[in-house]
């Protein structure tokens, strides 16, 4: 089997993590990406650790399955081979700050004239244009920006970030899509089209919950966190060995009462506070007092245990170590391997697509910087060995 995007070859002129985020995944889906990187440089992320021998653990990850090139886009040499690659491939991904690649001559109004069947997506913080367009943005300063940050942790506590870099990945994974949707609009149209993907727009489209709420009442949503502005019990909760959550957004009174007898706590069922979910919500102060004193006699996988017995979903809080561990993600093989030039094979998070009659997942190791030169340079644009080597001496790949 092949991938479902098998055949597609991409340009990819992004670094660090939202371009190459969507990069991956669309690698993972079958296409061909091939990253173009600064000579002697190459991507910031290269040197991001902690590291696997001279490589860095983050860029392996999210670069698998690619190759390399160099290309000093900031020479007339390097601009003008660039322009010859672009009618050899179906996408370009870039996510300088707007202008950068109009300052190299390579805007998307530029380059669609090369190929008009090209699709050029631009990841940025706060997109190609608006009053914020040429800031630059890091992950923090969009979950910031899109308000993430303000209905994350706890009540009365400081603004807390994500603990990973939801800017970014989100952006790539929106990003992603985008592409695949304006590849198969391509098949009817012939014609390629221009991307603006806002990482701070992306955040905003996450956080549909929050302004469903915020316009609907008028209030100003904050952190309550872990537990569900909208559900109770819907929290996390400690056992004698660490936390477990529980999530129940149920009227269901054959539902709350399971839950009660198995807790062994049936007076909560009789409660007239906690009759439906909106009076649980209502009265959730003292319903967390009760279950902090029950959950607090067991352990979690005791609790997890009882509860999931009567169909309620719940589930213990893993640190990573046993996220590597969990037999249900072993099983869907969500942690895999590829081959590493230094340890043999080197451990990633997989992507989640699981197709009846295509084959995705990582392709294999990540590049070294500028490993497929020879192969593009000479391959696809006819340069010779020695036109390489000049080029080499110049400094422009």
């Amino acid at each position: 089997m092949i991938g479902p995007i098998d055949g597609i070859r991409i340009l990819d002129v992004s670094r660090i993590l939202s371009g190459p985020f969507c990069t991956m995944i669309l690698a993972d889906l079958g296409a061909e990406v091939v990253k173009v990187e600064m000579p002697g440089r190459g991507d910031p992320a290269r040197n991001v650790g902690p590291m696997v021998g001279h490589d860095s653990a983050s860029f392996i990850s999210v670069n698998r399955g690619k190759k390399s090139i160099t290309l000093d886009l900031n020479s007339e040499n390097g601009q003008n081979i660039f322009r010859k690659l672009v009618p050899h491939f179906d996408v370009l991904v870039e996510n300088f700050v707007p202008g950068t690649m109009a300052k190299f001559g390579l805007d998307y109004q530029s380059i669609q004239k090369l190929n008009s069947a090209l699709v050029y997506l631009s990841i940025s913080g706060f997109g190609q244009d608006g009053p914020d367009a040429h800031r630059p943005a890091m992950d923090i300063v969009v979950q910031a920006m899109g308000g993430i940050m303000s209905v994350t942790g706890e009540p009365e506590s400081p603004p807390v970030r994500a603990g990973v870099s939801l800017g970014d990945s989100v952006a790539g994974v929106f990003a992603a899509l985008a592409v695949v949707s304006s590849l198969y609009q391509r098949i009817d149209s012939g014609r390629g089209q221009y991307i603006d993907i806002s990482m701070l727009d992306c955040q905003v489209t996450m956080m549909e919950n929050v302004f469903s709420r915020y316009f609907s009442t008028g209030n100003v949503p904050g952190p309550t966190g872990s537990s569900h502005p909208l559900a109770a019990p819907f929290q996390a909760f400690k056992a004698n060995d660490g936390y477990f959550v529980v999530a129940m957004l149920t009227d269901d009174q054959e539902i709350w009462g399971n839950f009660c007898n198995a807790i062994e706590r049936e007076d909560l069922h009789k409660d007239s506070r906690f009759v439906d979910n909106a009076s649980r919500v209502g009265n959730l102060e003292a319903l967390q007092g009760y279950l902090a004193k029950t959950f607090i006699k067991k352990s979690r996988f005791e609790w997890v245990e009882i509860l999931s017995n009567v169909r309620i979903p719940c589930g213990p809080i893993n640190d990573i170590q046993a996220v590597a561990r969990d037999p249900q993600l072993i099983h869907r093989s969500m942690l895999t391997t590829i081959p590493h030039n230094v340890n043999g094979e080197w451990k990633v998070a997989n992507t989640p697509f699981n197709f009846s009659e295509s084959l995705t997942g990582p392709a294999g190791p990540s590049p070294a910087l500028g490993e497929h030169n020879r192969e593009f340079f000479s391959s696809l644009l006819g340069l010779s060995n020695e036109e390489i080597a000049s080029l080499l001496d110049m400094g422009v790949i």
